[in-house]
């Protein structure tokens, strides 16, 4: 009778405990899958609507969700021609002065979005959008031409994402300034707010943590909750785009990388496994979909060793940048540590020398991610600059000489004034500097002595290059006729330097000859 009754003690137990842990994940499903704050605010319009994708839309008019200060100096319109995408860009709150929209959250993080659909209004032309947008010290928009944007990306409507942190018994308030001028009148505008709250520890550094690496310092660096971040890329490799209602309870678009991928290597087919999420990395990091899809260079290893995979992004100049990769090892002959081993270079420096997402992982179908954060050009520059991401195989120490990435995530920190506002479009541009370098943060006031003294000093320089060049060729012609050798040159594609040159000569039977 005491062991029967033992047993059936140990068997509550184990009842007990796995109702508790079923609980427990249903409390992280649930946590995740319902942020405390999920307001999407539809300006403009009165009412509950629901969007093509299913989404519910809260209007603005009469709405308990938020307040309007001054209302009576904004107009709620809808615009001449109304845009394909339906709500919530069918209709705006407008006006040609100062407003805030001041909206009552929980405290902690949010992710904050504005829906922009830039066209004419009744008595507001497209092109006399201009305007800022601020939040408590953060200015996330300044003199900002949506027009300019639209146009640039070739689209209609699009969406600005940001991360900002309340604080307790802190309301958050957007205000919309159009830009002052004397010749010409501006205007501010909105189509929709969008306000969902993230895990506390989504992009900030937890407390006790050592922070992240950051490019080309020894130090780590905090993402404090002071910070507020901008969304600058969020990217599917090697999959197709995803959709907000198909993310892991964040509402965060996944478009796919073609845009941004240099070419080469492969993009197995999706795989069927399960994602198995882990503790450190819940499904909230990112939706199944983008762990199940991936881009890799290939079975080919001599390939592989000459080439790298490279996306190159388009980004702010005199801003930090934290830099997220997304890893998941599906292939069923990628099961131990050291299988596939690579290299990771942000902006041309190395930020992994053993890349591996098994090992970072724990398996299999698991997936991982890696923070990195970098530094593009220094405060006080301005401009376009693209930011490179490059992955090469490594040659020894690894079953496969390959490479593989499943997700880009790349965000703006603000500056020390709290800015995060970048410079206005240029349609025309589309070709950006490979480094900060060729970007000053000021114009010289003597640009035509500049210039003249430039051309004077390359003209020398040409001159003198020029001799020193017939000199060694001279000297090489004899050295070839002597010992019978001439020199190859092949350009190889495998280093992280866009258009670096290594030369190689062939070995001569008489002399050995070394690289230069």
């Amino acid at each position: 009778m005491k062991n029967r009754s033992q047993h059936q003690s140990l068997f509550r137990i184990s009842i007990l405990s796995a109702f508790c842990f079923f609980l427990l994940q249903s409390f992280s499903i649930v946590t995740a899958g319902n942020p405390a704050d999920n307001i999407a605010l539809d300006c403009g319009s009165s009412g509950n609507s629901t969007a093509s994708d299913g989404r519910a839309w809260t209007g603005d008019i009469g709405s308990n969700l938020a307040t309007i200060h001054p209302l009576e100096t904004t107009i709620a319109a809808k615009a001449v021609r109304q845009a394909a995408e339906g709500i919530p860009y069918s209709t705006v709150r407008i006006s040609s002065s100062e407003f805030t929209y001041t909206i009552p959250v929980t405290a902690g993080p949010k992710f904050v979005r504005f829906y922009f659909y830039p066209t004419s209004y009744p008595g507001f032309d497209r092109s006399e959008a201009l305007f800022s947008v601020k939040s408590g010290p953060y200015t996330l928009l300044s003199n900002f031409p949506a027009d300019l944007v639209a146009d640039s990306l070739g689209v209609e409507c699009f969406v600005r994402e940001f991360c900002i942190n309340v604080g307790k018994n802190q309301l958050l308030n957007f205000t919309f300034t159009p830009f002052q001028s004397s010749s010409k009148g501006f205007f501010a505008f909105v189509n929709g707010i969008e306000i969902v709250s993230t895990p506390p520890n989504l992009y900030y550094t937890p407390p006790g943590a050592y922070g992240i690496p950051f490019i080309g310092q020894t130090s780590f660096y905090e993402i404090e909750t002071s910070t507020a971040l901008e969304t600058m890329y969020r990217l599917d490799v090697g999959g197709p785009s995803i959709s907000p209602t198909e993310d892991s309870g964040l509402f965060r678009f996944w478009p796919d990388d073609n845009e941004f991928f240099m070419g080469g290597g492969v993009v197995p087919d999706k795989a069927n496994n399960t994602i198995k999420y882990t503790k450190e990395t819940p499904a909230y990091i990112a939706p199944a979909e983008v762990y199940q899809t991936y881009r890799s260079m290939g079975p080919n290893k001599s390939w592989n060793l000459r080439n790298n995979l490279t996306w190159k992004l388009p980004v702010d100049l005199g801003f930090k940048y934290l830099v997220r990769l997304h890893f998941c090892e599906t292939d069923p002959d990628i099961t131990r540590q050291s299988d596939r081993l690579f290299i990771i270079y942000i902006d041309g420096q190395i930020a992994e020398f053993s890349a591996d997402a098994i090992s970072w992982s724990g398996g299999n179908s698991k997936p991982a991610y890696r923070d990195y954060l970098a530094m593009i050009g220094f405060e006080g520059t301005s401009g376009k600059y693209n930011l490179s991401i490059d992955l090469h195989a490594r040659d020894v120490f690894t079953l496969y000489s390959d490479a593989m990435l499943n997700g880009i995530e790349i965000f703006k920190l603000n500056k020390t004034d709290g800015s995060l506002a970048g410079p206005s479009p240029e349609p025309s541009k589309r070709i950006f500097p490979t480094k900060p370098s060729q970007l000053t943060g000021k114009a010289s006031s003597n640009k035509q002595a500049t210039l003249i003294a430039v051309g004077v000093f390359v003209t020398i320089g040409l001159v003198l290059l020029s001799l020193r060049v017939y000199t060694m060729f001279l000297r090489q012609r004899r050295e070839s006729e002597d010992y019978g050798y001439k020199p190859k040159f092949t350009e190889t594609k495998a280093s992280p330097f866009p258009g670096e040159v290594r030369f190689q000569f062939l070995e001569a039977k008489t002399k050995e000859v070394t690289h230069v």
